[in-house]
């Protein structure tokens, strides 16, 4: 991280105030859609009378719903974040390098919290590495074998 920030002088009030509101949306959808799928995903212990291969696709079809559901409430997370993180200055400043995130990257991703640049090099590192990667979002390291 930067030890020096500056101020998010670069956003005005109004563009600060249609990020927030694209990501309040954002989480609206999200906590609509876990909401919805909550009762879908619930095992569903009655499986007497179905045969192996219909008990496995249903397995991996229940697979599937929880990895989306989990990717989802992961990005969550990182909205309410980001929502946190909007009431400070230090939103729209690049957590590596310290600079400006143009707020034509916030409008497309609100919560990104690196400059393309920085994002840019960083992606280049983690597909460079001959281990795995890690994950800035995540913080946790991803092995290709």
């Amino acid at each position: 991280m930067a030890s020096s920030r500056r101020m998010n002088a670069h956003l005005k009030k109004t563009q600060i105030k249609e990020l927030k509101s694209i990501i309040i949306a954002e989480r609206e959808r999200i906590q609509n859609k876990l909401n919805l799928e909550k009762p879908h995903l619930a095992v569903n212990e009655s499986n007497s009378g179905r045969d192996e291969v219909d008990s496995a696709n249903d397995d991996i079809m229940r697979h599937t719903e929880l990895r989306f559901a989990t990717r989802e409430t992961l990005y969550l997370k990182k909205i309410i974040k980001t929502l946190h993180h909007m009431d400070t200055d230090e939103y729209g400043m690049c957590e590596e390098c310290g600079g400006e995130i143009s707020f034509t990257r916030l409008r497309a991703r609100p919560t990104s919290t690196m400059c393309i640049s920085c994002k840019e090099e960083s992606e280049r590192e983690e597909m460079q590495s001959s281990h795995g990667r890690v994950s800035k979002s995540l913080g946790k390291s991803v092995s290709f074998t």
